[in-house]
């Protein structure tokens, strides 16, 4: 398969070169933000029309890309004492929520890779990881982490869930961001 894309061009839509001192190398990204922030750039951008990049753009994935970091972090954090040998519980034993919480990754992710729309598997990682984790799910389901006794079985179901969903989550984005999987 072939992809072809637009031409790089700054913030404000000019084509970048020397003479307008608006480029920017790809070492300096490296340098200033690492590795993955540029790759998550290449995989945001709608490559169908001239691809965008400044500071700016640049900050803000930056952001966006700390998200996607702190809820893995987050996640890891709470299945520190989890071991999936021995503790995880049956999925058909999961609360509602749980299962509800497993079922929203999945379904873009694949099908954004699959078209070689990367930009909407971006969008569908950091959706899934501002709305549907951190502003919902892993909001509702503290309680459970943090006052249900350690081996309860309503705190292995929901550590569950976040084990399956950052296993899943890590796979999906391994091959945007590779250092952070």
């Amino acid at each position: 398969a072939v992809v072809t894309h637009g031409w790089v061009v700054d913030g404000e839509g000019r084509k970048m070169s020397k003479s307008l001192g608006n480029g920017i190398l790809p070492s300096e990204v490296v340098n200033q933000y690492g590795a993955d922030i540029l790759r998550l750039w290449v995989a945001s951008s709608d490559y169908h029309a001239d691809i965008r990049i400044s500071k700016e753009i640049l900050k803000q994935l930056s952001d966006a890309y700390r998200k996607i970091r702190n809820t893995a972090r987050y996640i890891l954090g709470n299945t520190s004492d989890f071991d999936p040998n021995t503790d995880q519980v049956a999925l058909e034993e999961l609360l509602p929520i749980d299962r509800w919480a497993l079922a929203q990754l999945d379904k873009k992710i694949r099908a954004g890779y699959d078209s070689f729309e990367f930009h909407q598997v971006f969008h569908a990682i950091h959706n899934f990881c501002v709305v549907d984790m951190s502003n919902f799910y892993l909001d509702v389901i503290k309680d459970r982490l943090y006052v249900e006794k350690t081996d309860g079985k309503e705190r292995r179901a929901a550590q569950t869930a976040m084990y399956i969903i950052l296993d899943q989550m890590t796979r999906m984005i391994a091959p945007i961001l590779a250092y952070t999987a």
